[in-house]
């Protein structure tokens, strides 16, 4: 177990897969400190520290799901990784579409890594433990299924 939690924001609308989320992450290895918000506003107020977010950590890794309520997840993607702040900061889809244009999208913007939610909760949660994992090798976060994908330059 890592002493210093990660901090990972999640940004996800759907109840049911946030709880698939926490249960992957709970039998994962990683010490983790996990946020979690519902909508793409939420989600820039949460990472510019504003409108009760105040005092919310920088995260170590994000979480996005693309369809979320006011602001889409590809705009929220678009705002920080123009943002110098968060070009370190890992962020993976976590998606419902398969479709090679929001894949190639995402990684346009600037995703670290796509990956389609299982169908089956018991592989969502092992996708999710294994992405937890990852995070105490540094260098060795997952890319997703479609790491093979041609990105746009």
């Amino acid at each position: 177990m890592t002493e210093e939690p990660f901090d990972i924001l999640v940004i996800e609308d759907n109840p049911g897969d946030v709880r698939l989320i926490e249960n992957g992450f709970d039998e994962s290895d990683v010490s983790r400190s996990l946020t979690v918000v519902t909508d793409g506003a939420e989600a820039l107020d949460y990472l510019y520290r504003r409108n009760g977010f105040e005092s919310a950590a920088k995260p170590d890794l994000v979480l996005l799901d693309l369809n979320v309520p006011k602001l889409t997840g590809n705009a929220v993607l678009e705002r920080i990784t123009d943002d110098p702040d968060f070009r370190s900061t890992p962020i993976l889809v976590l998606s419902g579409s398969q479709s090679d244009d929001h894949v190639i999208e995402t990684y346009r913007l600037g995703a670290d890594g796509y990956f389609v939610k299982p169908v089956d909760p018991h592989e969502f949660i092992s996708l999710v433990k294994t992405i937890g994992d990852s995070l105490a090798s540094p260098g060795s976060l997952p890319s997703g299924e479609f790491a093979d994908v041609d990105r746009p330059s």
